[in-house]
């Protein structure tokens, strides 16, 4: 840590000295190319790049659940749905939050599905 702030004092004396008033431009040596660790500004936002591929659905949504050996989806709509809705409604919901899901009557053990929240 000290070596990195010596050399970064060393790089900032050496980029001063070359602005006194001198014609000649200053070469800049290999300790001066390593900036001190304080001169990005406060203000700039670190960078972010946005996802390729858009969530479909986020854990937000719902509960995730995994699947056990003998669920079946109308079994998972059954002991998920809410007392406001009906056991094939909810078998829709399920498929609806899980777009990966080809064949409701194939599940897989240990698969991921969202439960979605009412």
């Amino acid at each position: 840590m000290r070596l990195r702030v010596a050399l970064a004092a060393a790089a900032l004396l050496a980029v001063t000295a070359g602005c006194g008033g001198s014609s000649s431009t200053p070469v800049p040596s290999a300790a001066s190319s390593v900036p001190p660790a304080s001169t990005a500004p406060a203000s700039v936002a670190p960078a972010t790049v946005a996802p390729s591929v858009a969530p479909t659905t986020t854990p937000a949504a719902g509960t995730t659940y995994t699947v056990k050996k003998g669920d079946t989806l109308w079994g998972l709509a059954q002991k998920f749905k809410p007392s406001s809705m009906t056991i094939p409604e909810m078998v829709k919901a399920i498929q609806a939050a899980n777009p990966s899901l080809k064949n409701p009557n194939n599940l897989s053990i240990g698969q991921k599905l969202v439960i979605p929240k009412p």
